[in-house]
């Protein structure tokens, strides 16, 4: 676009590796803890669709017991004490398989699923914000760099009138109270340059915090990685499709659609088949204190069993009863959700555009503005040195030359964070999105990884 050539480029002069806008959102993508901390949840929450899948897969249990008893009988001095042992082991295992549950188990399934799909559209809004509050710290740090070369430039400016001012006060050309005033500048000049240094430390921190990356010396010119919509109802129907909280307050409600046959199924009747297979071994032996003791032979005894059993849900003290009216409202109060997110990005696409538009036209009257400044400092200049303007009219033009480069640089700020807002919008502000030089993370390809794990 045109407005590229209206840029302070030359404003930025330090020497140095300059960092662009995609390198500071690849470097976020990579290394912002927040959101790798995201993905991680993000993989954790696809261990549930494992777990609903439960439901329809058998539960295998294997139990072992042993146990040793000793016994002693005395019935008196005359009498022989009677001693026993006894050894018994036992091992068991039982299969349950769940046959009907009330539907439950394929309604936890698609729940599940619903609840994961949304998730993804939540990593895919969390990146978002993380990528918009990055190009806001870049945005910053851009604005404060150019800054503190305005500001330079100012203070050479006041510097030489001050000194101007000076010399020819020393020789009666120049007023004390010009000189007092181009010092007054001077100074002014000076304490902005050193507020504008401590901003733009700030912004180095902001910026480091949230990419990783080292601040550097300089920054490139914010860049228009993709076209803004050429109308507000082309970026109204591209957010209505696309917005990850649009889609994310969809599955919610499907969610809770689901939910609702889940409880459903704990009012139906379960059936369960179960087999079960047991063995046990048991060994005695007995004797006196005056008589070998006698063994007993091992006993070996195994008992195998299949059941069905059927369990009808009669009274639970009204607990899934409420549970099931509880459904009920949750879906009214998903969709009122849904409608909110949706009136709330139909208004955003209002506001965000017509104020994109706004500033796109300021840029353009912005510029013009500055080189008339220009214009007007270097005209003032002359005419004090031909006697026809004073010191006071110079410094007037050079402090409203001071103020339009700064309105500038809010423009050009201003103009990209509305611009990278819309994308936002649109769903488009994302690693695949912009086409960023990273490995973008899939959420879907871990997922198909461990659907069907068991």
């Amino acid at each position: 676009m045109k407005f590229y050539n209206l840029l302070l480029i030359t404003l930025i002069s330090t020497s140095g590796h300059a960092v662009n806008i995609r390198d500071a959102l690849a470097s976020a993508y990579k290394n912002n803890q927040e959101l790798l901390a995201t993905r991680e949840s993000m993989l954790a929450a696809h261990e549930k669709i494992v777990q609903a899948k439960g439901g329809f897969r058998p539960e295998i249990k294997a139990g072992a017991t042993a146990s040793v008893a000793n016994s002693k009988t005395s019935r008196g001095a005359s009498s022989p004490t009677v001693s026993s042992k006894d050894k018994n082991r036992k091992g068991n295992i039982v299969l349950t398989q769940n046959i009907f549950r009330g539907f439950a188990d394929a309604a936890s399934v698609s729940k599940t699923e619903h609840d994961i799909m949304g998730q993804w559209a939540q990593l895919k809004s969390t990146e978002q914000e993380i990528f918009l509050k990055v190009i806001k710290a870049y945005l910053d740090l851009y604005a404060k760099y150019a800054s503190v070369e305005v500001y330079k430039a100012n203070f050479a400016f006041m510097q030489k009138n001050y000194e101007a001012a000076k010399a020819k006060r020393e020789i009666g050309e120049e007023t004390i109270t010009q000189e007092s005033l181009a010092e007054a500048k001077y100074v002014e000049a000076q304490s902005k340059l050193q507020l504008g240094l401590a901003d733009l430390e700030g912004a180095k921190a902001s910026f480091e915090q949230l990419t990783g990356l080292a601040a550097p010396e300089r920054v490139e010119q914010p860049k228009e990685l993709l076209e803004a919509p050429q109308s507000m109802d082309l970026l109204q129907e591209v957010a209505l499709r696309e917005n990850p909280k649009i889609k994310q307050a969809q599955e919610d409600i499907s969610s809770a659609k689901q939910n609702k046959k889940v409880v459903t199924g704990k009012l139906l009747p379960s059936l369960d088949f179960q087999a079960a297979s047991s063995q046990s071994f048991n060994k005695n032996s007995a004797g006196t204190n005056n008589v070998d003791s006698i063994t007993n032979p091992t006993r070996n005894q195994r008992s195998d069993e299949v059941s069905l059993n059927l369990t009808v849900p009669l009274y639970d003290a009204g607990v899934t009863r409420s549970q099931y009216r509880e459904t009920k409202k949750t879906i009214v109060a998903k969709r009122i959700a849904f409608e909110k997110v949706r009136q709330e990005i139909i208004q955003s696409c209002k506001q965000m555009y017509m104020a994109f538009v706004a500033i796109k036209s300021n840029m353009q009257n912005s510029s013009k503005q500055v080189k008339a400044q220009e214009i007007a400092v270097d005209g003032v200049t002359q005419e004090m040195q031909v006697g026809t303007k004073i010191l006071v009219d110079v410094l007037n033009a050079q402090a409203q030359l001071l103020q339009a480069k700064l309105d500038q640089i809010n423009t050009i700020q201003q103009y990209y964070f509305y611009l990278y807002q819309i994308l936002s919008l649109q769903g488009k502000l994302t690693a695949e999105g912009l086409g960023l030089p990273v490995e973008v993370f899939r959420p879907e390809e871990n997922y198909t990884d461990i659907k069907n794990s068991i």
